[in-house]
């Protein structure tokens, strides 16, 4: 674990300004130079402000009172605002002065919690360090309660771009060289660029290479790529000087959701219905294998996330990724990443890829292998582990199915076509327009086909999203698959039907509940792998509650709804349900 001194030190550095090193100093005299100068009104940092004539489309706190973001309508388009509570001269020097007295007196932590919560040892140290020289530097009132925000902002948190950071409304931010703004991703509004902008080489240099330092990783001018995880799982890529990118530095950070999405939030958002949620359920609950395609930011990674939570819990699962971005509730999972190396003149040897994890990953006898994305000779291996009956999950980028296919058995993957079928079931995830909103587009993420391979180009869609009403076609009855799960399970075809209607019937009992956080969805999906007749059963009885009838979807005209209420109660009643609930739940924007 690194030293306390070592953390605030990476933390600290990312608010320096350029300032040159005094020659002569021993290494840790330096170090202590440049915490002196971390709030320094030298930072090479522009931060544009708004025209009081433009109309502001949408504003917000992200840390009240101290930083409000506004977003703007522009002659260019929307823009990002960050309006942070601005420093006096004066306060600037007591805050440096504040600092300073901060790395003198700041002492490790001893206490189990405080190592535990460095974070929230750093800033009560900092509360209290104020508090003794409150009168001495006038530490009083509003004064003291910005200047705390700012030890905050620079020491623990990400300096010029921390604004940035702390709202959850971003999942992008993207600075591609020096005197040109910083962009964001918004939820809302896409990519629109921000107000900040960096104006000096080094500086920026310097900045990347500290939160290079703050993922536990190398970057320099013999090593000018990084892909890192920052201390918060946040992905961070990066250039280094003009190795690689003419324009100089750049990095982009996309940032991780602290709670993963569940699949009743993804239903939500109207990615994809119950039902198809449900079709997934039942192919992952019996080890079938999955491929998720899309291009870049369709939100691939999370729907591997969401469709690996159905995994049966007590199965061996290892994930495999470049950077860890999987996280899962089951207690038996191992997750391993790549490794660069980082050896000058090194041939490699010493660097670990997806491929090795891969194999690697076979000796750990698993039931499912989850690749976060398959791009090399790596996905050669996977094929391999499912011809020997492993499940199987992974995500490709691609535009379409024919484009995922063709890139598996071309170079360098080399899928031969003959193990093409083993990847049961391809999904294609796209960003859509789904409406246009007092002039803003809204672009959504949807699952618009989902397609089971039959054999190398024979494929059969079972569901499919349709863009002009804005729903899913769903037919069960071709699935191939569900056909070989209820042969092994000497089923029919409908009751394997008829259990994908309890289980989209418990998916739209969460939605009624409300029901969307990650661990309580997962919690509710292995109490009905333990006792499905009790779940169910609890889930009707709620439904009715709400005066809703809980009857079986009538996605599937053959199916017969009583049988699936016998299954469930021992008797013919039918627990009425579902025409009238899929109804609603789609008034509702589920």
């Amino acid at each position: 674990m690194p030293s306390l001194k070592e953390i605030l030190q990476r933390r600290v550095a990312l608010g320096k300004g350029k300032k040159k090193k005094p020659r002569g100093l021993r290494a840790g005299q330096r170090e202590m130079e440049a915490i002196r100068h971390v709030i320094m009104p030298t930072e090479p940092i522009q931060v544009a402000r708004r025209d009081p004539s433009w109309r502001i489309m949408e504003s917000y706190y992200v840390y009240k009172p101290f930083v409000k973001v506004v977003i703007a309508e522009t002659p260019q388009g929307p823009m990002y605002f960050v309006e942070e509570y601005g420093l006096t001269p004066t306060d600037r020097a007591v805050l440096e002065k504040l600092t300073e007295i901060l790395m003198d007196e700041i002492k490790p932590p001893t206490r189990p919690e405080d190592i535990k919560d460095l974070k929230g040892y750093v800033f009560r140290e900092a509360e209290r360090i104020a508090d003794k020289y409150k009168q001495k530097l006038g530490l009083v009132g509003a004064r003291r309660i910005k200047l705390l925000y700012y030890i905050e902002r620079n020491l623990l948190g990400y300096g010029p771009i921390d604004p940035l950071m702390k709202d959850p409304n971003i999942e992008d931010i993207s600075c591609n060289g020096v005197n040109i703004p910083i962009y964001v991703w918004h939820k809302k509004y896409e990519s629109i660029p921000t107000n900040i902008t960096f104006l000096d080489e080094d500086y920026l240099n310097e900045f990347i290479m500290k939160m290079a330092h703050m993922a536990g990783k190398h970057i320099s001018i013999a090593f000018p790529i990084l892909d890192a995880m920052l201390p918060e799982k946040h992905r961070l890529a990066a250039t280094f000087g003009r190795e690689v990118s003419v324009k100089g530095p750049t990095f982009t950070i996309r940032k991780f959701r602290e709670r993963p999405f569940s699949v009743t939030e993804i239903i939500q958002s109207g990615e994809l219905n119950t039902l198809v949620a449900a079709y997934l359920w039942e192919l992952i609950e019996h080890a079938k294998t999955a491929m998720i395609a899309g291009g870049t930011g369709t939100g691939k990674t999370t729907l591997l996330n969401v469709i690996s939570m159905f995994i049966k819990p007590g199965m061996k699962i290892v994930t495999v990724e470049d950077t860890p971005e999987i996280n899962l509730p089951h207690p038996n999972w191992v997750q391993l990443t790549s490794r660069e190396s980082y050896l000058v003149g090194s041939s490699g040897g010493t660097s670990i890829r997806l491929f090795d994890l891969v194999k690697l990953s076979l000796r750990y006898r698993p039931d499912y292998i989850v690749v976060g994305e398959v791009r090399g000779e790596e996905a050669f291996v996977l094929f391999q582990s499912l011809a020997t009956g492993h499940g199987g999950l992974s995500t490709i980028h691609a535009e379409t199915l024919d484009y995922a296919i063709k890139r598996l058995t071309s170079p360098p993957m080399n899928i031969p076509p003959t193990y093409m079928k083993l990847m049961n079931v391809f999904i294609h995830l796209r960003r859509v327009i789904t409406r246009i909103e007092k002039g803003v587009v809204k672009v959504q993420r949807r699952v618009t086909i989902v397609q089971e391979v039959e054999d190398y180009n024979r494929y059969i869609t079972v569901a499919q999203w349709d863009p002009k009403e804005d729903a899913f076609r769903v037919d069960l009855e071709k699935s191939i698959h569900l056909r070989d799960i209820a042969m092994k399970r000497g089923l029919d075809l409908e009751d394997i039907i008829d259990e994908i209607y309890r289980k989209a019937t418990i998916l739209n009992w969460m939605l009624y509940k409300g029901v969307t956080n990650v661990w309580d969805v997962s919690r509710i999906i292995f109490n009905y792998y333990y006792d499905p007749a009790a779940v169910y059963k609890r889930a009707v009885e709620e439904l009715k509650e709400t005066g809703t009838e809980v009857e079986v979807l009538p996605m599937a005209p053959e199916t017969e709804a009583a049988e699936t209420a016998e299954l469930v109660s021992g008797t013919k009643e039918v627990g009425e349900a579902t025409k009238e609930l899929f109804e609603r739940t789609r008034e509702l924007g589920m």
